[in-house]
Protein backbone atom coordinates (compact mmCIF):
# COMPACT_ATOMS: atom_id res chain seq x y z
CA UNK A 1 0.00 0.00 0.00
CA UNK A 2 1.57 3.61 -1.22
CA UNK A 3 2.02 6.05 1.33
CA UNK A 4 -0.89 8.49 -0.09
CA UNK A 5 -3.02 5.56 0.42
CA UNK A 6 -2.20 5.21 4.49
CA UNK A 7 -2.41 9.07 4.64
CA UNK A 8 -5.79 10.24 3.54
CA UNK A 9 -7.19 7.65 6.53
CA UNK A 10 -4.94 9.12 8.94
CA UNK A 11 -5.62 12.43 8.03
CA UNK A 12 -9.18 11.39 7.82
CA UNK A 13 -9.16 10.44 11.59
CA UNK A 14 -6.70 13.27 12.97
CA UNK A 15 -9.37 15.66 11.11
CA UNK A 16 -12.39 14.19 12.89
CA UNK A 17 -10.70 13.63 16.28
CA UNK A 18 -9.19 17.09 16.54
CA UNK A 19 -12.05 18.40 15.10
CA UNK A 20 -14.76 16.75 17.65
CA UNK A 21 -12.60 17.43 20.64
CA UNK A 22 -12.05 21.13 19.43
CA UNK A 23 -15.84 21.75 19.31
CA UNK A 24 -16.70 19.80 22.44
CA UNK A 25 -14.13 22.08 24.02
CA UNK A 26 -15.37 25.62 22.55
CA UNK A 27 -19.17 24.30 23.21
CA UNK A 28 -18.12 23.47 26.98
CA UNK A 29 -16.36 26.61 27.14
CA UNK A 30 -19.15 28.54 26.20
CA UNK A 31 -21.64 26.64 28.09
CA UNK A 32 -19.79 27.27 31.31
CA UNK A 33 -19.62 31.16 30.68
CA UNK A 34 -23.63 31.45 30.34
CA UNK A 35 -23.80 29.48 33.35
CA UNK A 36 -21.22 30.79 35.33
CA UNK A 37 -21.42 33.75 37.61
CA UNK A 38 -18.82 36.60 37.29
CA UNK A 39 -16.16 38.32 40.01
CA UNK A 40 -13.03 40.03 40.37
CA UNK A 41 -10.35 37.50 41.33
CA UNK A 42 -6.85 38.19 42.72
CA UNK A 43 -4.23 36.08 41.73
CA UNK A 44 -2.43 34.28 44.82
CA UNK A 45 -0.35 32.16 43.42
CA UNK A 46 0.62 30.94 39.78
CA UNK A 47 2.23 27.24 38.73
CA UNK A 48 4.28 26.81 36.15
CA UNK A 49 3.31 23.44 33.87
CA UNK A 50 6.64 22.93 31.09
CA UNK A 51 6.12 20.99 27.77
CA UNK A 52 8.40 21.01 24.95
CA UNK A 53 9.25 24.70 24.33
CA UNK A 54 6.19 26.52 26.44
CA UNK A 55 5.82 27.21 29.75
CA UNK A 56 1.97 27.31 30.57
CA UNK A 57 0.35 29.19 33.88
CA UNK A 58 -2.22 27.47 35.90
CA UNK A 59 -3.78 30.68 38.06
CA UNK A 60 -4.97 30.35 41.86
CA UNK A 61 -7.32 32.92 42.43
CA UNK A 62 -9.18 34.77 45.24
CA UNK A 63 -12.62 35.46 45.35
CA UNK A 64 -15.68 36.25 46.81
CA UNK A 65 -18.63 34.67 45.42
CA UNK A 66 -22.53 36.15 45.31
CA UNK A 67 -23.54 34.97 48.73
CA UNK A 68 -19.81 36.59 50.14
CA UNK A 69 -18.37 33.08 50.47
CA UNK A 70 -14.39 33.61 50.04
CA UNK A 71 -13.17 30.62 47.74
CA UNK A 72 -9.49 30.00 46.57
CA UNK A 73 -9.43 27.49 43.23
CA UNK A 74 -7.02 27.03 40.80
CA UNK A 75 -7.94 27.58 37.02
CA UNK A 76 -8.35 24.72 35.28
CA UNK A 77 -7.00 26.01 32.05
CA UNK A 78 -3.83 27.49 31.45
CA UNK A 79 -2.10 30.39 29.92
CA UNK A 80 0.73 31.68 28.45
CA UNK A 81 1.74 34.24 29.37
CA UNK A 82 0.19 34.57 32.60
CA UNK A 83 -3.31 36.51 32.76
CA UNK A 84 -1.32 38.51 35.66
CA UNK A 85 1.00 38.70 38.65
CA UNK A 86 0.52 37.77 41.97
CA UNK A 87 -1.61 40.75 43.38
CA UNK A 88 -3.01 41.25 40.78
CA UNK A 89 -7.03 41.55 39.83
CA UNK A 90 -8.48 39.44 37.26
CA UNK A 91 -12.26 38.80 35.88
CA UNK A 92 -13.19 35.49 37.16
CA UNK A 93 -16.17 32.99 36.05
CA UNK A 94 -16.73 30.34 38.49
CA UNK A 95 -19.88 27.82 38.71
CA UNK A 96 -22.45 28.88 41.38
CA UNK A 97 -23.08 24.71 42.07
CA UNK A 98 -19.22 24.52 42.59
CA UNK A 99 -17.53 28.11 43.59
CA UNK A 100 -14.08 25.75 43.10
CA UNK A 101 -14.52 25.22 39.59
CA UNK A 102 -13.25 28.93 38.39
CA UNK A 103 -11.62 30.39 34.95
CA UNK A 104 -10.22 33.40 34.61
CA UNK A 105 -12.56 35.28 32.08
CA UNK A 106 -10.47 35.74 28.80
CA UNK A 107 -10.40 33.67 25.46
CA UNK A 108 -7.15 31.76 26.44
CA UNK A 109 -7.73 31.04 29.94
CA UNK A 110 -11.39 29.81 29.56
CA UNK A 111 -10.63 27.17 26.60
CA UNK A 112 -12.16 29.11 23.97
CA UNK A 113 -8.83 29.83 22.51
CA UNK A 114 -7.64 25.91 23.19
CA UNK A 115 -10.47 24.62 21.62
CA UNK A 116 -10.44 26.78 18.85
CA UNK A 117 -6.64 25.63 18.38
CA UNK A 118 -7.95 22.07 17.96
CA UNK A 119 -10.98 22.94 16.10
CA UNK A 120 -8.20 24.33 13.25
CA UNK A 121 -6.12 21.70 13.47
CA UNK A 122 -8.67 19.31 12.25
CA UNK A 123 -10.46 21.58 9.67
CA UNK A 124 -6.81 21.45 8.38
CA UNK A 125 -6.73 17.51 7.77
CA UNK A 126 -9.75 17.28 6.77
CA UNK A 127 -9.06 20.05 4.16
CA UNK A 128 -5.39 18.19 3.30
CA UNK A 129 -7.37 15.02 2.99
CA UNK A 130 -10.06 16.26 0.85
CA UNK A 131 -7.42 17.59 -1.06
CA UNK A 132 -5.72 14.31 -1.55
CA UNK A 133 -9.06 12.75 -2.39
CA UNK A 134 -10.00 15.06 -5.41
CA UNK A 135 -6.19 14.65 -6.30
CA UNK A 136 -6.95 10.68 -6.69
CA UNK A 137 -10.16 11.17 -8.82
CA UNK A 138 -8.87 13.50 -11.30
Amino acid sequence: MSTSALMGPVLLGVGAGFGLLGGGIVLQARRFRRRGRRAQGQIVRLRTRRSHHTTMYYSTVRFTTEQGRQVEAEARFGSSPPPGRPGEHVPIVYDPARPGRVRVDSAWSDGTLHGGIFLAAGIAAFAMWAGMTMNQVS
